[in-house]
């Protein structure tokens, strides 16, 4: 912090009227600094910028002023808007004017062009080399086939001589034979090189690294082999292990149920999108031939695509045409909620949008889409029964965006620097992971390109169902929800240190007594059923036109989540047996929370000695 509190603001008590005037489209952006206010006397407070920590004195009708500033907005628009909200500078244009122009020279307000420059200064990280391409397998013939002759005619087009891992968590041993004989083709095929972990290399890499780390046995089996009596959906697992296996390097990773090509969709458009409140976009189709066609083929390479940022930092990226920021992308958005991006940002990792099938077991998320993509999900009431299962959609971004966390699998990963664990069991292990990336590295942030991979199921989903009942979430996106309470909370820089206080904070809870523990879940529920009834209804008052099938959806959603917050029953997540009472829910979570804390203590050893055994670690699988 400065050792002298600066300048003094007031404003000139005599009026002096003037014309409206319009503002100037082309106009310089400006948005006011975010700060810390402490009172000084009645009419004067030290305003101290939280970026610099410089302290500057004004009057509380200055602090006003700076307070209806917070978006960029061309400085003619700040004036008339303080003219009509602070009382008493109605007709003193001039006065306010000089003010803000004289904190626009201090640098508490800053314009879109020096945001823009402060962002580019930062220093340019070296980017890590590919390890592999890692496929996440488990009891999908079918699918893995498809993607592997997706992947086939990529490397036939490209010649690019990849490493492929299947990373197969299967069960059913004629499906463990059939994945292995896929890749052996697959690679007989193309030569490339490739390498097959089934059940029986994962229990011998588990040996190996026990051995190597003795003392986080326990851990590594929680971590990364099936569980007896477990019946959980098991994704973390092959996480986990390709996190090990690249541990140093950046990466990719395939579900089994995606295929290549990617694709663009034909309303994607170049630049960079900083809302972080920017409602979600879809487009719907009548089938799954219409889905995998939206759009246009990428011609270029699609791992480059998402290689060519993933690592890099945030000055770099906006140096780039297709990434640029320029006005309109900043016009009207709050500078406070952008104290995420700085010049020490970098990519971590980078996601993309899916065609064909959605990504979320549930497709609540469909009410919230603006006004064309609520257009054509109801266009019609067939359509409209058959779009809210998201069967075939378009599912993604238009333009890229930067997100602290992200609620679907990234595409690409840099793990050159320590990336921490997810949980080994249950389903939303993508989001959790993000987050807890985010709380090790709170200057790296996800980029999603405004493209699409394919997603095919193995089978019809009904959503409906799901989106029409209360929210309920499942034990991660508890834990998501809980890790985002914590961002900007502590000081410590080192990922290591960050994720043994992430599991301290998870033991503390854990650590609460019984009662402590169901009034936090019930609060949790509460918290989560009233956003969703709050968000719904300003969507449902915004959506005058949407048809009568579509608000009866909404009203029911609403209702579902009404009686659910009023209702006394046990708090469970949604995970959790319906059976459970109020005292099994307190009993889940401490263990829930306390497995996750285990794993989270031990993965920095386990994760540094993978990265110090380098390749050797994947080419002794």
């Amino acid at each position: 912090m400065s050792n002298n509190l600066q300048y003094q603001y007031t404003f000139d008590a005599t009026p002096a009227p003037a014309a409206p005037v319009r503002p100037d489209p082309n106009a310089p952006l400006f948005a006011s600094e975010d700060a810390l206010v402490a009172s000084l006397s009645n009419s004067e407070c030290v305003f101290q910028v939280k970026r610099t920590g410089d302290a500057h004195v004004m009057t509380f009708q200055v602090l006003q002023a700076l307070d209806q500033c917070r978006e960029f907005r061309t400085l003619d628009e700040h004036v008339a808007r303080i003219q009509s909200t602070v009382p008493g500078l109605e007709q003193q244009r001039e006065a306010v004017t000089r003010v803000l122009q004289s904190l626009i020279e201090r640098d508490l307000l800053i314009s879109d062009t020096r945001f823009t420059e402060r962002l580019a200064s930062g220093a340019t990280p070296v980017r890590a080399p590919l390890r592999a391409i890692f496929v996440r397998a488990c009891d999908r013939p079918a699918q893995l086939e498809r993607l592997l002759a997706s992947i086939s005619e990529y490397e036939r087009r490209h010649r690019a001589g990849r490493h492929y891992v299947v990373l197969d968590d299967s069960v059913l041993a004629a499906n463990i034979d059939r994945h292995r004989d896929l890749l052996r083709e697959f690679a007989r095929t193309l030569g490339c090189k490739v390498t097959y972990v089934g059940p029986a290399e994962r229990q011998r890499l588990v040996e190996r690294l026990g051995k190597a780390v003795p003392n986080r046995q326990a851990a590594l089996q929680q971590m990364l082999l099936p569980q007896t009596g477990a019946t959980r959906f098991g994704g973390g697992r092959s996480w986990n292990l390709a996190l090990l296996l690249s541990a140093g390097d950046r990466f990719v990773m395939f579900d089994d149920d995606q295929c290549l090509p990617l694709r663009r969709h034909e309303l994607a458009r170049d630049g960079l999108d900083l809302n972080p409140t920017q409602l979600p976009f879809a487009r719907f189709y009548r089938n799954m031939e219409e889905a995998l066609a939206a759009g246009d083929e990428l011609g270029d390479d699609p791992f480059n695509l998402h290689l060519d940022v993933c690592g890099i930092g945030l000055g770099e990226l906006i140096g780039r045409s297709e990434y640029g920021l320029n006005r309109e992308s900043l016009r009207g958005l709050n500078l406070a909620r952008l104290a995420h991006l700085n010049s020490a940002t970098r990519v971590l990792a980078t996601q993309q949008g899916t065609y064909g099938s959605a990504r979320s077991e549930s497709a609540a998320w469909i009410y919230h889409l603006d006004a064309a993509g609520r257009a054509d999900l109801c266009a019609d009431r067939d359509g409209y029964l058959s779009n809210i299962e998201a069967h075939f959609i378009w599912q993604g971004t238009q333009r890229a965006r930067l997100g602290s966390i992200s609620w679907f699998t990234p595409f690409s990963f840099d793990n050159s620097q320590l990336l921490p664990c997810t949980n080994a069991l249950g389903r939303g292990e993508d989001a959790l992971f993000s987050a807890a990336a985010h709380f090790c590295h709170p200057d790296a942030l996800v980029l999603e390109l405004p493209v699409a991979v394919g997603h095919l199921q193995e089978q019809i989903r009904r959503r409906s169902p799901r989106s029409l009942q209360a929210s309920t979430p499942r034990v991660n996106h508890f834990a998501t929800d809980y890790i985002q309470r914590q961002f900007g909370n502590f000081l410590a820089s080192d990922p290591s240190q960050r994720l043994g206080l992430l599991a301290n904070i998870f033991r503390d809870l854990a650590g609460a007594n019984q009662a402590a523990r169901i009034t936090h879940l019930r609060e949790y529920l509460n918290y989560v059923r009233a956003d969703a009834i709050e968000r719904l209804q300003q969507t449902f008052e915004g959506a005058t036109d949407a048809p009568v099938y579509w608000q009866a959806d909404v009203r029911s959603i609403i209702d579902a989540n009404g009686r659910a917050l009023i209702a006394k029953a046990p708090p469970r997540l949604g995970d959790w047996s319906d059976e459970y009472d109020p005292a099994a829910c307190a009993q889940a979570l401490r263990q829930e929370l306390g497995e996750l804390a285990d794993s989270y203590d031990a993965w920095p050893q386990l994760w540094e000695h993978a990265r110090e055994s380098g390749d050797k670690l994947l080419a002794g699988v």
